[in-house]
């Protein structure tokens, strides 16, 4: 039994370090494609420093978090894993990949769109609307995205139990990150600009969108698993 005990939990831990290193890199990811289109776009969609404050706060508190997670239920069914498996064996790698594009996706359709919002205008310029909107859209999504990370292919809604940890750290990331944008002082040192409240709803709900693009490229690799 304290064999058995010992497994499981080696793989809990060994699952958890992939889900942080997978949510990690994947958001990483996102930033870096969102800076690359807007500057061969020529606007400015992030600054350094609302990139400092999403690494810092965004991305440090959830990827603890899920190193916190409970083995999933399924966790001793599993085929023992190869010694030569590297870590982004089981389809990892590209999971990375197309989250971190969908991720860049929402924030860059998020800056165009708090652009429109303010000017009424689809155009390619460098907008302080459009850039607030990025920054809360990429914060929250990368926030969302913490819960698709609590399993690489189940539903995030088959998981038992609870993170208290992932959800003390989305709220803390949430009420800093709203917090920034609203209060004078700091805003004005971040450069944001005052948005309307249909403005964060909207960057709020495109942020959300993470959860159930993720649910179903899940469904669609499950499927295709299975007939295999």
């Amino acid at each position: 039994a304290t064999i058995v005990a010992a497994v499981e939990e080696g793989r809990r831990i060994y699952d958890n370090i992939r889900k942080s290193i997978q949510f990690l890199l994947s958001s990483n990811l996102s930033e870096v494609i969102s800076i690359f289109v807007s500057t061969m776009m020529g606007f400015t969609i992030l600054l350094p420093i609302h990139l400092l404050w999403i690494n810092l706060i965004t991305d440090a508190f959830p990827a603890l978090a899920l190193g916190m997670e409970k083995g999933e239920a399924d966790i001793m069914k599993r085929k023992p894993r190869s010694s030569n498996e590297g870590i982004f064996a089981g389809g990892m790698g590209f999971d990375c990949a197309y989250q971190g594009i969908m991720l860049a996706g929402v924030t860059l359709v998020s800056y165009f769109v708090g652009h429109y919002l303010e000017s009424g205008r689809w155009e390619i310029v460098d907008s302080l609307d459009g850039m607030t909107m990025a920054f809360i859209t990429l914060a929250m999504a990368e926030i969302f995205h913490s819960f698709n990370m609590r399993t690489q292919h189940a539903s995030i809604f088959s998981v038992q139990g609870h993170n208290v940890y992932l959800y003390g750290s989305m709220v803390f990331s949430w009420v800093l990150s709203t917090g920034i944008v609203y209060m004078p002082v700091i805003s004005d040192m971040f450069k944001f600009q005052h948005i309307s409240f249909e403005e964060y709803v909207v960057a709020m709900g495109m942020a959300f969108s993470v959860i159930p693009i993720v649910e179903i490229v899940k469904f669609i690799q499950r499927k295709m698993r299975h007939q295999a």
